[in-house]
């Protein structure tokens, strides 16, 4: 992917002719005016890029050498691509989904212009694939926000599948989310939307990422939300590990630098597919594939960091044998989504290093420091099984950080508000060491949570302190009188080194 400074005003592009020409300013088809900042990402397919209004970016479509489309120069493949453009909007996207679809095209250029929430980085700004991206990991939220990240990606896909829809190009650079890792609402956006598409009605249109894509494609079959699948698993994996899934022993004999454009979309129509690395092609074992080692390695993050025994199922039906070679088999996006909601639930971050990890109930030191961890909160359900930890800072001050318990910690899991915080908690230092749980400002009026204290229960009204005691239990249970579902969640505190 390439970006160009921040401060550089224009966009520098051929044109038809093979001429260099900027261009600082654009005209869509309502005449308005667009100012060209910078450029915000590419791909095999075209140029998207910043404008003066943060909220509003221009993608130039690119022909397959890379050159701009002229609607005087180039009338008939520029009013093709307008007639495509403007067709995106009559397609089934959900209500409120995060795609950035054309508002209007380009007057002069093939091209569209998209709404996209301001101050928002490419998804590639969260690959830790190099030392300074690893040292990112201890500042940016590390592993706690890339699952949050990834499970809303992944929620995103579930909601255009569930609509009968393809997103076909799911690759870092179509991917973007929230640039301040500090904000508590992180926004996963998803652009080029012409890449959107409803099986069987443009079967001819391949368009794949090499490095993600399904082997299938490969092959010349269709993208499918199977393909989608495959590619979000290879995305995922690489986000979490540091490495490609297939980039084993068997591979490190080849050179990505023999391959051109590796990240660069691919919109093939020809007989003959582009030359590819043999480890995307789906002929090798994952690298941490449980019948076939031959390509293990151990480059990359540690595993056990990041990895739950349930994402771990899930990358292993994506990427085993079975997995590349019969997509139906591949697990659906929702899956994903609750299995990495799951892995952000249970994730805590060391004060040291600022590191974070999946936290199994039995780690004292940080695994990426050694360092004393510090006083945790974690949440058991009725099978004893961790499903939600936090880490307590400074516990010993008279009120401590508020962090969120999410809905689908004590509710059913919905794909449509699963993250949306329930209650708010922090510790507090009233008379004793204690925990204050206040209720969502947005709170259900069918749903109604309580406190239980060795076999009592207590409502939360809007804000409850528990004086924490030696040798007394203590639950959250969440009563929904509209679906009868009562859930209980027992609170332990694990105490630090």
């Amino acid at each position: 992917m390439e970006v160009e400074k921040e401060d550089e005003i224009g966009v520098t592009l051929n044109d038809s002719d093979g001429k260099t020409i900027t261009i600082k300013q654009i005209k869509d088809s309502f005449d308005s005016t667009h100012i060209i900042q910078s450029v915000l990402g590419q791909g095999g397919q075209g140029r998207v890029c910043r404008t003066e209004n943060p909220e509003i970016v221009v993608k130039f479509a690119l022909n397959p050498k890379g050159q701009l489309i002229s609607r005087e120069k180039n009338k008939v493949e520029f009013e093709h691509n307008d007639a495509k453009f403007k067709s995106i909007v009559f397609k089934p996207f959900p209500d409120r989904i995060h795609v950035a679809y054309p508002m209007a095209c380009l007057a002069d250029y093939s091209g569209y212009v998209m709404r996209l929430m301001g101050d928002m980085i490419s998804f590639s700004d969260f690959l830790p694939m190099s030392e300074e991206g690893i040292k990112k990991l201890s500042t940016d939220g590390g592993h706690r926000r890339r699952f949050m990240l990834l499970s809303k990606l992944a929620a995103l896909l579930a909601k255009l599948h569930a609509n009968g829809m393809v997103y076909c190009d799911l690759s870092p650079n179509n991917v973007f989310a929230t640039k301040n890792s500090k904000q508590e609402t992180q926004n996963v956006w998803l652009i080029d939307a012409d890449n959107v598409f409803i099986p069987g009605e443009d079967r001819d249109n391949l368009v794949y990422t090499p490095r993600y894509a399904a082997p299938e494609l490969f092959a010349g079959k269709p993208c499918s939300q199977n393909s989608d699948i495959y590619s979000f698993a290879t995305l995922a994996f690489e986000t979490l590990s540091a490495i490609h899934p297939f980039a084993g022993e068997k591979a490190t004999n080849w050179n990505d630098d023999d391959v051109d454009d590796w990240d660069a979309s691919t919109n093939d129509k020809s007989d003959t597919p582009p030359a590819i690395d043999p480890q995307y092609s789906g002929k090798y074992p994952w690298v941490e594939d449980i019948e076939d080692d031959s390509n293990h390695t151990e480059a990359g993050l540690p595993r056990q960091n990041f990895l739950t025994n349930e994402t771990f199922a899930l990358f292993n039906m994506t990427f085993c044998e079975e997995g590349r070679e019969s997509p139906k088999t591949r697990p659906t996006a929702s899956l994903w989504a609750r299995a990495f909601a799951h892995s952000h639930a249970i994730s805590i971050s060391c004060p040291d290093c600022g590191m974070s990890f999946v936290y199994d109930g039995t780690q004292k030191v940080c695994p990426w420091c050694d360092k004393n961890l510090p006083k945790i909160l974690i949440l058991k359900d009725e099978n004893d099984r961790i499903v939600f930890a936090h880490e307590l800072l400074n516990p010993e001050a008279e009120s401590g950080e508020l962090f969120s318990l999410p809905e689908h910690i004590v509710s059913s899991f919905n794909i449509d508000s699963y993250f949306r915080t329930e209650i708010k908690i922090r510790t507090v230092n009233i008379k004793g060491f204690g925990l204050e749980f206040n209720l969502a400002q947005r709170q259900s009026s069918t749903k109604d949570y309580f406190i239980g204290l060795n076999g009592s229960e207590e409502k939360i009204i809007s804000r409850y302190i528990l004086q924490v005691k030696q040798g007394e239990e203590y639950s959250i249970i969440c009563k929904d009188s509209k679906s009868g579902i009562c859930r209980s969640v027992k609170i332990y505190l694990m105490e630090g080194n």
